[in-house]
């Protein structure tokens, strides 16, 4: 019986082969946009699960009750030792790590790479693979080094090279040697790994006896508020029991100026990536799967109107099938299995689309999608549910529907007589037009909101920016002076107009932050201030404006007391109507004299609106990591080869490692390119979806009223009688598409926006380009294909049978 259903199904679909070629192609286009989505949802769900014990790993985040005192992310440097040594009942291992960029050699190789200097638990407290090494004691000593995969190859050109040396440039104008002890397989994105850094890092080396920076006992104080901490719980402990012994470990140990400020967070490791940036990656997945859900409906909706339609062919068959003793089951499965074979059709379609489409979508999502060939069980198993599942809901209307239908009325071949009719069909059509006008009206608003961001004024100029990462890094006197001399013979090159050196530039908020009173140290009242590390050039390069003062042109160390530039954010934060000329001062007795008050510029993304900023000379500070290029030539290209070989010249065994500033931009509003380009193929999915949808619908509704459009001729009708006849129906569900669409991409789009501080206001125009375009796009469509019906012979459609 079964093998009769199929045979029927395949004999009905090559009999009305256009029909069935716009079903199929609509529910692979449906289809391969679930698989991609679905690919990358599964991508994503997937960080982090393969650490050990997940389920008892956190981190411990930091929110602090004054604003701007420190990093969320970041906690109390001695504090999750600590609480593994006080309640070992309640911890069962802990793991902090300071994130640091230098240059790494062995023998004539150097390069920049990024460093953790960090616990010696790494690898037995997460289970990471070891390629070469012992798994249980990775970290031999003090003087050994855990790499990755990637960088041996890059270094020695072989993945074993226990035993070897690699040397890392300190801080201290000197090198410290590490014999490699264990080689990491290169791991996929996780947060223990990756943690504030995307690209991870290659080099781990223990905090015991490490001499990167100068100062080893300030780090180990209850003080530093910037290191990075996790930890593992015992079984069966839950954050819940950890809240009183974390609150009184903080009590005992905290700095009077930190006491009672700072509440600890212990947050899964779990899902952690998913949450964190304000869950923008929990988001992107939501969005994504929405729109997915949205693109398979459209391809349904289309297979239902598609099929209501020409099984008017049918209901003779149907009819006769009846009067011969066929039951409606029978029937329902007939519809049920042309269904499905349309759907596999549809799905074998679909793995192709998903390899085509796989690039581009990588792009799109900034990640690697599995090629159809490396699919799991899992993934084959989730693709045939899908299928089946859109194959049942697509076909169980239209079976039940005419299975249902009179016999009567089934074998005179009345269609509209039978249940359904045409107001399902035009019920399905503004379902159809309403999501293709949200999902339209919503991109172009998501456009706006991030062109927003690339043409409004920062308050700085990003453009023609060439950041180069400051090597060596020497942070004394005397390497600040030898990057000085570095910064001013780039400047003798006639491409360059300026170039600065500074500890940050505009694209994060700064973690050093300073407690500034106003005037003496007596004034009660402080300002949590971020600070940057920049020397006199600073202002000119980046294109800051000043509104008083200058920026440290008069510049000179006094020991005790020193300059200060603020931003006007900060001027207000103090009081002041006026800074220049005034002094600040530090609970340590520690002040500054504010020579210069820059406008304020958005340092931030623009989610956030423009808060305090102080700058502090770069040799006060002794550290920096940046000397940032002014290029004034129009060839860029050669520019960049003139600097790399003056850099070359100027300081010999350094990479020359870059990066332009309008890119360190743009990679602050990732989320929201890849939300733009994805809202942009969603709605060319969409649309075309919906046009076929038209296509089909009109193309059978002209072969069943092509003697009514022959007589409307015959009596005077001309072609455009006969277009406005048919454009009119779909020109009323259009309009009442759009009043249901445009409320509510106006509340969708309206939330979306409130994530940010500075954006777009919505008006009118996008919601009318929407309804304009579509009504121009589906006349065009209709009265392409109305226009032969309308121009042919009427003598000879009289005659038709």
């Amino acid at each position: 019986m079964f093998k009769n259903y199929l045979l029927i199904a395949w004999r009905h679909l090559t009999r009305h082969k256009l029909f069935s070629a716009i079903n199929i192609l609509c529910l692979s286009i449906g289809i391969t946009f679930a698989m991609l989505i679905g690919v990358y949802i599964l991508k994503q769900e997937s960080v982090n699960k393969d650490i050990r014990n997940i389920d008892r790993q956190y981190v411990i985040k930091s929110k602090w009750k004054v604003k701007d005192m420190g990093l969320p992310i970041t906690t109390v440097e001695p504090f999750p030792g600590a609480l593994r040594k006080s309640y070992p009942q309640l911890v069962a291992n802990f793991y902090r790590f300071n994130p640091v960029t230098n240059v790494v050699s062995a023998g004539e190789n150097h390069f920049k790479e990024n460093i953790a200097i960090c616990d010696t638990s790494l690898v037995s407290m997460y289970g990471f693979e070891l390629l070469h090494g012992n798994k249980g004691h990775a970290f031999l000593n003090n003087g050994s080094a855990v790499i990755t995969e990637s960088l041996a190859k890059k270094l020695y050109g072989t993945g074993d090279v226990l035993n070897k040396t690699v040397s890392i440039s300190n801080t201290t104008s000197s090198t410290q040697d590490y014999i490699i002890s264990a080689v990491l397989k290169d791991m996929p994105y996780n947060t223990v790994t990756h943690f504030f850094n995307p690209d991870g890092y290659n080099l781990y080396v223990p905090f015991e006896g490490n001499r990167f920076f100068s100062d080893r006992a300030y780090t180990e104080s209850w003080n530093n508020i910037y290191i990075p901490g996790l930890i593992e719980l015992q079984p069966g402990v839950t954050p819940k029991d950890m809240e009183k012994p974390m609150q009184e470990m903080l009590s005992l140990n905290l700095p009077a100026t930190m006491k009672g400020l700072l509440e600890p967070e212990l947050v899964p490791v779990r899902d952690y990536y998913l949450k964190e940036n304000n869950a923008a990656v929990k988001k992107m997945i939501s969005v994504l799967s929405l729109v997915a859900v949205f693109i398979l409906l459209m391809a349904v909706i289309n297979f239902v109107n598609i099929s209501i339609g020409t099984s008017s062919y049918r209901l003779k068959e149907i009819g006769l099938r009846k009067v011969f003793g066929s039951a409606k089951r029978q029937l329902v499965l007939q519809y049920l299995a042309e269904s499905l074979v349309l759907v596999v059709l549809a799905a074998i379609l679909s793995l192709g689309l998903y390899e085509l489409a796989r690039p581009l979508f990588r792009d799109i999502l900034n990640t690697q999608l599995d090629p159809v060939w490396r699919f799991g069980f899992m993934k084959v198993g989730l693709l045939t549910l899908l299928a089946f599942t859109v194959g049942i809901i697509a076909g169980i209307y239209p079976a039940f529907i005419l299975s249902s239908s009179n016999i009567i009325h089934s074998i005179k071949g009345k269609i509209d007589t039978a249940r359904g009719g045409m107001l399902l069909r035009k019920s399905l059509l503004i379902v159809q037009f309403t999501l293709a006008s949200f999902i339209f009206i919503a991109a172009l608003n998501v456009s706006r909101q991030v062109s927003y961001f690339f043409n409004k004024e920062l308050g700085y100029d990003k453009e023609r920016l060439v950041v180069i990462n400051a090597f060596p890094k020497q942070w004394d006197s005397l390497g600040i002076k030898r990057m000085e001399t570095i910064r001013n013979g780039l400047m003798e090159l006639p491409e360059v107009k300026s170039a600065s050196l500074s500890f940050e530039v505009p694209d994060r908020r700064p973690p050093v932050t300073i407690d500034l009173r106003p005037g003496t140290a007596n004034n009660e009242h402080i300002t949590v201030v971020p600070a940057v590390g920049a020397d006199e050039n600073y202002a000119t390069t980046f294109g800051l404006k000043l509104k008083e003062g200058n920026f440290f042109s008069n510049y000179s160390f006094q020991g005790a007391s020193s300059e200060i530039i603020l931003n006007e954010a900060a001027v207000k934060a103090m009081g002041w109507e006026t800074a220049l000329n005034k002094t600040v001062s530090t609970p340590g007795g520690f002040s500054y004299k504010v020579t210069g008050v820059v406008k304020d510029f958005n340092y931030l993304t623009l989610q956030e609106n423009i808060g305090p900023l102080a700058f502090t000379h770069i040799r006060d500070n002794r550290s920096y990591r940046y000397l940032t290029v002014k290029v004034q030539s129009a060839d860029m290209e050669k520019a960049l080869a003139t600097l790399k070989n003056k850099w070359s010249e100027l300081s010999p065994g350094s990479p020359f490692d870059y990066n332009f500033m309008d890119d360190r931009f743009a990679n602050l509003y990732r989320p929201e390119l890849q939300l733009k380009k994805a809202a942009s193929m969603a709605t060319a999915l969409n649309l075309l979806i919906v046009f076929m949808g038209i296509f089909g619908i009109v193309a059978f509704t002209l072969a069943r009223r092509v003697k009514e459009i022959a007589v409307r001729k015959v009596l005077g009708a001309d072609v455009k009688n006969i277009l406005f006849l048919f454009f009119k129906d779909y020109g009323v569900l259009m309009i009442i598409a759009n009043i249901i669409a445009w409320p509510l991409v106006y509340l969708a789009t309206d939330r979306w926006l409130q994530n940010y501080a500075y954006r777009v206001q919505q008006d009118i125009y996008p919601y009318l380009l929407v309804t304009i375009i579509l009504f121009i796009a589906a006349f065009i469509f209709i009265a392409a294909q109305c226009y032969r019906a309308a121009t042919g012979n009427s003598v000879k459609s009289l005659r038709a049978e």
